[in-house]
């Protein structure tokens, strides 16, 4: 499947299927993405590759370990790479085909704003889970 930043300089293709998606509402998920909460596909690093536009990538680092991509033109939220743990997290709505995944859970629940009720059955974790563990 393949995905794109807003402007389309960025471009990325993931070879094979998500090990699990979620819902995160931590405070910068939800700065970063200018929504109630940030929804992301994790995968194997080995299965993604930048087909084009990684000059435009621009990193910020939210936390120890913790680096979010971005591109440098559109602003848009880009997947973020750690080769050293074979990890790729993906913002799902930048996707340009169906990622045939549906998240499991929603992560940071304490944090999330209060106009916002979750509706849905999915597990609700108030800090962050080792995904791991949920799939």
């Amino acid at each position: 499947m393949k995905g794109s930043c807003a402007c389309g300089g960025i471009q990325y293709e993931l070879k094979d299927k998500f090990l699990i998606s979620n819902h995160c509402h931590c405070s910068i998920c939800r700065k970063v993405h200018g929504a109630a909460f940030g929804t992301f596909g994790h995968a194997k690093a080995e299965e993604f590759h930048w087909i084009q536009g990684e000059e435009l990538l621009t990193g910020y680092q939210s936390s120890t370990g913790n680096v979010r991509n971005f591109c440098s033109r559109c602003g848009a939220n880009m997947p973020s790479v750690f080769k050293h743990m074979n990890y790729v997290r993906i913002p799902l709505a930048t996707l340009d085909d169906d990622s045939g995944t549906q998240p499991v859970a929603h992560l940071y629940v304490k944090s999330k704003v209060p106009w916002f009720d979750i509706a849905d059955n999915l597990s609700q974790y108030p800090e962050i889970v080792d995904l791991r563990e949920l799939v």
